[in-house]
């Protein structure tokens, strides 16, 4: 036989066993993870929760009051992983997502602050009041994908920035059924 025959014949053997190795591994795991039941469904589905946040910046006050609006949003599945439920937020002023600007430097950096997962107000997620003070800040740059944590000994320091006070709504009582 011919060599070459040989080794071409080889390293498609090769790469077949590259290609369906994973594939043989995989497809049994995400066929099992789709096909699985869904979590149980959350009782409550929508809620309001208001909040205030008091801050100073360069010695003046601000005070920023709105809502955090969450929704059921489903069932997602995470690849390898197990089903899991779906929350979407936005805030009451039109804002998406969970962040609050509380400091515009220029176009492409601010700080802004986390009000709060879906999760955690509509009882999926239980975490302990005194986690949420202070309030987690974040300093923002870019697009808006890159958030560094800011430590409270940051705020003060660098920015020139501390947070006064924080009222938030406590989570609800929710049932999965």
């Amino acid at each position: 036989m011919n060599t070459k025959l040989i080794i071409v014949i080889s390293m498609c053997a090769v790469l077949a066993c590259l290609i369906l190795i994973p594939v043989f591994w995989w497809v049994p795991i995400a066929i099992g993870s789709c096909t699985a039941p869904n979590p149980p469904r959350p009782e409550i589905t929508y809620g309001e929760f208001p909040f205030r946040i008091e801050y100073e910046i360069l010695g003046e006050r601000f005070v920023v009051e709105d809502t955090v609006i969450c929704e059921f949003d489903g069932f997602g599945w995470g690849g390898s992983s197990s089903k899991y439920r779906k929350w979407k937020s936005h805030l009451a002023s039109g804002q998406e997502g969970n962040l609050v600007i509380l400091k515009v430097f220029n176009d492409t950096k601010n700080i802004v602050c986390n009000v709060g997962q879906s999760k955690y107000y509509m009882g999926e997620l239980t975490i302990p009041p005194d986690e949420y003070w202070p309030p987690e800040a974040f300093l923002r740059e870019g697009s808006g994908a890159s958030l560094v944590v800011l430590h409270p000994e940051e705020w003060y320091d660098d920015y020139n920035f501390k947070f006064i006070s924080w009222e938030f709504t406590e989570p609800i009582v929710n049932t999965f059924k």
